[in-house]
């Protein structure tokens, strides 16, 4: 009896073993939660203590670059592309800089979208740092920030009017739920959530009014904003410099690999940025995503993966009595 009691494990501590377990499967899937954040879209932006991001590979020299597109979709994914090849971008409100761990990092800057709407004179001098800067204001106030920095390259991403009045609305749409719950209607109480500005500005400061100055309109009208749409194009491709102005017709709908490729190698060779613009385009596709989301490089794909491997081993693995690794052990004898 006492031989058995011995070998026999009791109720309470088969118990705590299976606690054991799952403290351990609940501790490992807090760590990967940290660990894809930082690998991912989330991370703390290393160039906010180092400076600029360093160049990737291929990429032998950096230059400033104002995007005067017009569409949400496109010029998300230009602020991407850009910060994918170690440029620091400002896209609207939002900074975007490398990640610690891999992917890209998100702060907070409406520095020039403040003046824009605010000031008798738009700052032109708070993009001074950025290499990379698009979606509104930019394209309100493209000609003031070439004046200012004649050097830089303008690149502007059209796409067809009907293909951007859709993702304009979309955009659109969005921009004014968070004015709803920010309290930016007229008579309303301005929110003091974290979603609505930090302790720099408040998101009514720049809604609806970056909308209602380019488009005529805070709610999307489409004759309104179409024939707004292609006016400012025009009025864009009169301003700028011809040596200094990249169009780059576009569409967010599914396109080959090998547009892809060809788009990064048009804008690399445009901006000078790359010695060798064959590996340049084949290394950097321009593939184009919409505003749902942002793909994962490689360094958050890997942490996944780890994540995933070491979760599989403590949940199944790790205890001499777990049944799957009695399972495969018996298998494989």
């Amino acid at each position: 009896r006492e031989e058995s009691m011995v070998s026999s494990p009791s109720p309470s501590s088969s118990s705590r073993s299976s606690s054991s377990v799952a403290s351990r499967a609940a501790v490992l899937a807090a760590a990967c939660v940290v660990a894809v954040g930082c690998a991912g879209a989330r991370a703390v932006d290393a160039a906010t203590t180092t400076g600029k991001p360093e160049l990737n590979t291929l990429v032998t020299s950096r230059a400033r670059v104002f995007s005067a597109g017009l569409d949400p979709f496109l010029e998300a994914t230009a602020a991407s592309w850009f910060e994918n090849l170690g440029f620091l971008a400002l896209e609207s409100t939002t900074r975007v800089g490398a990640g610690v761990w891999g992917g890209a990092a998100f702060s907070s800057d409406a520095s020039l979208a403040t003046s824009y709407c605010l000031d008798v004179d738009v700052d032109t001098t708070t993009v001074d740092n950025y290499d990379f800067v698009s979606w509104l204001p930019t394209p309100s106030v493209i000609e003031d920030l070439f004046e200012d920095y004649p050097d830089a390259k303008v690149v502007l991403f059209e796409s067809m009017v009907s293909e951007w009045y859709a993702h304009a609305e979309t955009q659109a749409k969005s921009a004014a739920e968070l004015g709803d719950a920010c309290g930016c209607a007229s008579g309303a109480i301005r929110s003091s959530s974290s979603a609505c500005g930090d302790e720099t500005y408040h998101y009514c400061d720049i809604y609806p009014c970056m909308y209602e100055r380019l488009f005529g309109s805070e709610v999307p009208d489409e004759e309104t904003w179409k024939s707004a749409y292609i006016d400012r194009v025009r009025e864009i491709k009169s301003a700028i410099p011809v040596d200094s102005l990249l169009v780059v017709p576009m569409t967010t709908s599914t396109h080959s690999h090998a547009h892809a490729v060809k788009i990064a190698k048009v804008i690399g060779e445009f901006l000078s940025i790359t010695d060798d613009v064959d590996a340049f385009g084949e290394t950097y596709p321009f593939t184009t995503r919409n505003l749902i989301g942002m793909s994962l490089d490689a360094g958050a794909r890997f942490w996944i993966v780890v994540c995933a491997l070491i979760a599989t081993w403590v949940m199944f693995f790790c205890t001499k009595r777990s049944p799957v690794r009695k399972f495969f052990r018996r298998l494989l004898r």
